[in-house]
């Protein structure tokens, strides 16, 4: 399920949502994290994540 608005976090935040997380940039990935974790970095940096499905 794609969420009906952009829910997007920075490396280091609280997740807001479980979910697939994509992250934003030239190189793409995801993660799935459960509401709570913190967000987490991406070859070292910090990124900012977007949610791209709720579970």
């Amino acid at each position: 399920m794609i969420p009906h608005t952009s829910i997007s976090v920075v490396t280091g935040l609280p997740c807001p949502e479980s979910g697939i997380w994509e992250s934003m940039g030239n190189f793409r990935t995801t993660v799935i994290l459960y509401k709570g974790e913190i967000m987490p970095l991406y070859c070292g940096g910090k990124i900012k994540w977007r949610l791209i499905q709720i579970c």
